[in-house]
């Protein structure tokens, strides 16, 4: 084998190595067909908080959770997860029962691509039982305020579009809308996020802004949450990528709720580390 053939065949094993990998962080990642895509993660909160006229106030969270993603087909896949929302603030008048607080996810993603514009239709639905997570503190007021005894139930989807710029780089907008169903008083969330994502082989970027607004019956006016979000993740191999990832509340708008009491959101964070696993 001369100088030239060993040459080529060197590039196309690279290529060929190349091709095979995928990137597992984007936002239009989903598994191929019949493969399994496993989703770790711990997260930790904190959101300080003011009513006018009362001190100011901490409520830290701790989140742990897992979700699995099958592929059936290249472009469609259905996903199942599961969260734990530790007892960790003990000093918070809303603590929960214990350190046993479920809630569950179920979804789908379905991928579209036409030439370089990609797109992906992502709905999901969520649920969980108030009284598991507040037991002996659960009453008439909580009853009220969430609107039903029976089990919580959200109804959701995301669109996302973007733009494949080659060598990795794809800006990309989210759009999310959810609200919870069998409820007296309903909430319905909505976001945008504007996101930048690179992928390198080794390692992956993702930068967004995202501004978020909540529509209730107990405030005249929607609630907003400007943030920042990011994350970096290495792969340890092509098919096991760890993550840091994390929010910064930007701007939030003062609540002012129909009994007068004004809410305003000082500042607010989150930090959590990712494990994504391909099988």
């Amino acid at each position: 084998m001369n100088y030239k053939t060993l040459l080529m065949a060197s590039a196309a094993v690279l290529f060929s190595t190349q091709a095979m990998a995928q990137d597992l962080t984007g936002a239009f990642s989903v598994p191929g067909k019949g493969q399994i895509m496993s989703d770790t993660s711990i997260e930790l909160g904190r959101t300080e908080s003011k009513i006018k006229g009362f001190r100011s106030f901490a409520y830290d969270t701790l989140i742990a959770s897992e979700v699995l993603e099958y592929g059936i087909t290249d472009n469609l896949s259905i996903n199942g997860g599961i969260a734990n929302k530790f007892d960790f603030d003990k000093k918070f008048d809303s603590d929960f029962n214990n350190d046993h607080n479920f809630a569950y996810t179920l979804g789908a993603k379905y991928n579209m691509h036409f030439d370089d514009l990609l797109f992906q239709i992502a709905p999901s639905y969520s649920t969980y039982d108030p009284k598991s997570w507040y037991g002996h503190r659960w009453n008439q007021d909580k009853k009220d305020f969430y609107g039903s005894d029976r089990w919580q139930k959200n109804l959701g989807i995301d669109l996302k579009a973007g733009l494949d710029l080659g060598n990795g780089l794809t800006p990309y907008i989210v759009y999310h809308i959810d609200s919870d169903i069998d409820t007296n008083h309903r909430e319905i969330d909505q976001s945008v996020k504007f996101g930048l994502h690179k992928y390198a082989g080794k390692w992956a970027l993702d930068g967004a802004i995202r501004y978020d607004w909540t529509k209730n019956d107990n405030s005249p006016k929607n609630d907003t949450e400007t943030w920042f979000d990011a994350e970096a993740d290495y792969y340890l191999k092509d098919n096991v990528a760890l993550g840091l990832y994390g929010s910064y509340l930007i701007d939030a708008h003062d609540q002012k709720y129909d009994d007068g009491a004004k809410y305003h959101v000082k500042n607010g964070h989150e930090i959590g580390l990712r494990v994504k696993v391909l099988f």
